[in-house]
């Protein structure tokens, strides 16, 4: 039997001292990524293209000791993440958590909605609606991206049990709900494709590193509603509940998602050592939408 001091939530998800690496991490989910990590006192590395934002997002937590290291990193070039392994295994033994987070949007109907008129016209509308390279653009990003990534930093994540701890590194995959649901989204075919491709991409993973010479655990979580750069949510007061209730965002409990509660997610990832493979829906809506 454990004991008790061992169930404790400080010891639970103990990550004080670890080394975290989060793609996309300037803005956004990302950063509410980082900053969960470094307020726990992990050393947390973001990455991105935009300079400018990865060094407003750099800090350092006197408190928990955690702290946010900005490095340029574009994980759409090879080259550039073989660069970013590089600098951090130069300055890092090994890396405990990778999050790969960066992501972009699709385009969608628009404010039109669903293409009316004959079939004829329906299909011209959805056909001219995106490009070749609205698909292959978002593919890059949402899914290339991150096998790229993983493979890349997989000797600094295995690194991991070389230097005092219990487990390789691990790496969390950041989906959407967009890759689960049956419906377009207002048209967001793309998008949507390319976050069930991340899901697929993180089972095919978890499956192929748990070899017993790897053994580095996989995860995906799959957000709703939660403000981002790309989830635009200004209103978050209670008198909101019912905008919230209502289209397009559907959510019973009548909120959108808060830094806490996405912080908790990516936390039990960080640190629960039998999962693998899985993916965490984390939506107020999608059970009592989809029940």
């Amino acid at each position: 039997m454990a004991d008790l001091k061992d169930l404790h939530a400080s010891s639970l998800f103990n990550v004080k001292g670890q080394i975290a690496v989060v793609t996309g991490g300037g803005t956004g989910l990302g950063l509410i990524t980082a900053k969960a990590l470094a307020a726990n006192g992990m050393k947390v590395y973001i990455t991105g293209r935009r300079v400018e934002k990865l060094k407003d997002a750099e800090m350092q937590d006197s408190a928990s000791g955690g702290s946010i290291v900005a490095i340029q990193m574009d994980v759409t070039d090879k080259d550039s993440i073989k660069a970013g392994v590089k600098h951090i295994s130069e300055k890092e033994k090994c890396i405990n958590f990778l999050v790969n987070n960066a992501g972009i949007t699709s385009v969608n109907y628009g404010a039109k909605g669903m293409p009316k008129g004959s079939i004829a016209e329906v299909s011209a509308a959805m056909l001219d609606n995106q490009s070749f390279d609205d698909w292959t653009s978002i593919y890059k990003v949402n899914v290339a991206s991150y096998y790229f990534t993983s493979v890349a930093f997989l000797p600094l994540l295995t690194a991991a049990r070389d230097h005092g701890y219990s487990e390789a590194g691990n790496i969390l995959n950041i989906s959407s709900i967009s890759g689960i649901t049956k419906e377009s989204q207002n048209g967001q075919f793309s998008y949507n494709a390319s976050k069930a491709g991340t899901i697929s991409l993180t089972e095919q993973l978890a499956v192929d590193f748990k070899r017993p010479d790897i053994e580095v655990r996989v995860n995906t979580l799959a957000p709703g509603y939660f403000p981002s750069e790309m989830t635009p949510i200004a209103r978050e007061s209670d008198k909101d509940k019912e905008h919230f209730r209502g289209p397009p965002w559907s959510i019973p409990f009548g909120r959108a998602g808060t830094p806490r509660d996405y912080a908790a997610a990516v936390l039990n990832f960080a640190v629960n050592q039998y999962v693998t493979g899985s993916t965490l829906v984390i939506d107020g809506a999608w059970l009592l939408a989809h029940a």
